[in-house]
């Protein structure tokens, strides 16, 4: 019977550990609610639970490296030379266009950032595009 009692006793810590984390993960989304496209983030009790711990600490250093490897791969502005027109969602199009504008050069354009995204797309999956036309 012993143990028993010990199973339970952890399983209610367990129980309010992760209700406290529920309510304080919502309460910092209820702050910080608004990113870069104006559109709001909320955390369910579902995914509050499942995530787990931040490990470490992303410092200054390290954003700013990322970000310079980000504008280095995807907004360096390029000059198309045989252009052709993509149908794209007006949603689509507003996000690519406000990172475009905020992130990228003044030479940047959505076309070069759309460009760069479906090249580096193209080199990730070529192989399982050629594998899976021969299906």
């Amino acid at each position: 019977m012993q143990p028993n009692n010990t199973t339970n006793s952890i399983n209610s810590t367990a129980t309010i550990n992760s209700d406290n984390t529920v309510n304080s993960t919502t309460t910092a989304n209820a702050v910080a609610n608004e990113n870069l496209f104006g559109n709001e983030h909320t955390s369910t009790e579902a995914t509050a639970i499942t995530e787990p711990p931040k490990q470490q600490r992303i410092g200054k250093q390290q954003r700013k490296s990322d970000f310079a490897e980000f504008k280095a791969t995807y907004l360096v502005p390029s000059k198309l030379s045989k252009r052709h027109p993509v149908n794209i969602d007006d949603s689509v199009w507003e996000k690519l266009e406000r990172i475009a504008r905020i992130l990228g050069d003044r030479d940047t354009t959505v076309g070069s950032y759309i460009n760069a995204i479906l090249a580096e797309h193209l080199d990730i999956y070529g192989d399982d595009i050629e594998i899976w036309r021969k299906l």
